[in-house]
């Protein structure tokens, strides 16, 4: 089933038209089609991981000095070098870190995003933790803030630990035409982030600027994909289309 005909079926949720003002709350929706120049004011997409995770092994401890994070001794024994363990900050203020792909580009430290374990210290029970495997360690330039039991990694299960089986997929090495992307919840209200060869940050939409800035804009005939939970449409008209709760 493709996405043009989940579009034309519904996924047995209303489907909502929106136009200047309105705002959808509690929804549980998949897609957006924007019917003309649309800007969004707020856009919140539901963040459930859609992988499996063990146990939430609470971070105690970030120290940017030597770029360890630290934990209890019995979570510190979960864990094996090579890894790949999920990343939770819980909060805004994420430790500062400059993190080098395999391409050797610089981006930034994510939250809810996939890393490995790059070190194990058993006698101080701290890891240090990459982006991928043999790379080198994250080197972090400030601690960020702890936010209790939200702030943790959990450990992926096997088969995910090491086969994606939904299959790979690897970036071009082209030079300029090469982009990645990923959703954030940045507090700004972007909602996409986009680094290009450089490392260096830009949007994927175009924003008002001013006072609005962070404003999200999407085009006349632009669908998009996005688990959707709150939306608040300032100008222009939409249909956000939802699943069945």
């Amino acid at each position: 089933m493709n996405k043009k005909f989940d579009l034309s079926l519904g996924l047995g949720g209303p489907t909502l038209l929106m136009s200047d003002g309105d705002r959808a709350t509690g929804i549980n929706g998949y897609a957006l089609q924007a019917l003309e120049d649309c800007v969004f004011s707020e856009i919140v997409l539901d963040q459930t991981t859609t992988i499996p995770l063990e146990k939430k092994l609470t971070i105690t401890k970030i120290t940017n000095a030597s770029n360890e994070f630290e934990l209890s001794a019995d979570d510190i024994a979960l864990l094996s070098v090579g890894d790949k363990i999920y990343y939770n900050h819980g909060g805004v203020d994420l430790p500062e870190g400059t993190v080098q792909d395999g391409e050797g580009r610089a981006t930034e430290l994510k939250d809810k995003s996939i890393y490995f374990v790059a070190s194990i210290d058993t006698a101080t029970n701290e890891i240090t933790i990459e982006e991928s495997v043999g790379i080198g360690a994250i080197t972090l330039d400030d601690d960020g803030t702890l936010y209790g039991l939200d702030t943790y990694f959990a450990r992926i299960p096997e088969p995910y630990q090491k086969n994606n089986p939904h299959g790979e997929f690897s970036r071009n090495a082209s030079g300029a035409n090469d982009r990645t992307h990923h959703i954030v919840g940045a507090t700004d209200g972007r909602i996409f982030t986009t680094y290009d060869d450089g490392g260096v940050q830009v949007n994927m939409f175009d924003t008002t600027g001013g006072a609005n800035v962070g404003d999200v804009t999407i085009p006349r005939g632009m669908t998009v994909y996005l688990p959707i939970t709150s939306i608040l449409l300032t100008t222009g008209a939409c249909i956000v289309y939802t699943k069945g709760m």
